[in-house]
C-alpha cells in the first residue's frame, strides 16, 4: 500500500453505555494508527464511564461494571488519545456515532475536538452498491474475516483496517480518491 503522500489514518471504534452521546458514555476505545500503509501504533483502553453499564449492553459487548471500576475516566486518557489521533483522518463505521461520543467526552472536560473524518459505511456503499446492507456484520461476512471479540472496540477497529486493506488490494491508490469523497472536513 503506497498512500505515502496521504495523511495518517486512524481506524477507531468505541463501545458505550447507550446510543446518545449527551446521556451515555464511552466504556472502551480501540484504534489502529496507520502511516504510509503500515500500522505504527494501537490504542486499547477500557474507560470508566462513571455510570452503570446497562445489562443489554453488557450482554452484547461483554463489558461489565466490574471491569470498569478500576479503569481510568476519560479525562485521564484524553491527552494520550489526542496525541494518538494527531494529524490523522478519523475513520469509523458510522463515523457520526463514534466521533460524536469522542467529541462529547472532550467537551465534558472543557476541550475542543475537531478532526477530518471518514465513514466506512459510506465507503462500503460507494464501492459496493450491489449490496443491500453495509452493517459491520455484513462486511465481516462478505470478507470472511474471523473476529474473536465482535462488539469489542479494538477487534471492530481491526475489522475496519482489514476492510480498508482488502479494498486497497482491489482499487490501489484510487481507494484514497474514494475515501476523500466520503470524508467530512470540519476544521
Amino acid at each position: 500500500m503506497t498512500g505515502s503522500n496521504h495523511q495518517p489514518l486512524v481506524f477507531l471504534d468505541i463501545e458505550t453505555t447507550g446510543a446518545t452521546a449527551r446521556t451515555s458514555r464511552i466504556t472502551e476505545i480501540g484504534a489502529i494508527r496507520v502511516e504510509n500503509g503500515r500500522v505504527v501504533s494501537e490504542f486499547r483502553q477500557l474507560i470508566n464511564p462513571e455510570q452503570p453499564v446497562p445489562p443489554f449492553i453488557s450482554r452484547m459487548t461483554g463489558i461489565h461494571d466490574e471491569m470498569l471500576w478500576d479503569a481510568p475516566v476519560f479525562q485521564t486518557i484524553a491527552d494520550q488519545l489526542e496525541v494518538f489521533l494527531d494529524g490523522a483522518l478519523f475513520i469509523a463505521h458510522n463515523v457520526t456515532f463514534d466521533y460524536g461520543f469522542i467529541k462529547s467526552e472532550f467537551e465534558r472536560i472543557g476541550q475542543k475536538f475537531n478532526m477530518d473524518r471518514a465513514c466506512t459505511v459510506r465507503l462500503s456503499r460507494r464501492l459496493h452498491p450491489e449490496h443491500r446492507s453495509h452493517r459491520l456484520d455484513k462486511i465481516i461476512e462478505r470478507m470472511n474475516v474471523d473476529v474473536v471479540n465482535r462488539h469489542r472496540a479494538y477487534d471492530d477497529a481491526e475489522v475496519l483496517w482489514k476492510f480498508f486493506q482488502a479494498e486497497y488490494t482491489t482499487h490501489g491508490d484510487a481507494l484514497f480518491d474514494h475515501l476523500q469523497r466520503v470524508t467530512s472536513i470540519k476544521r
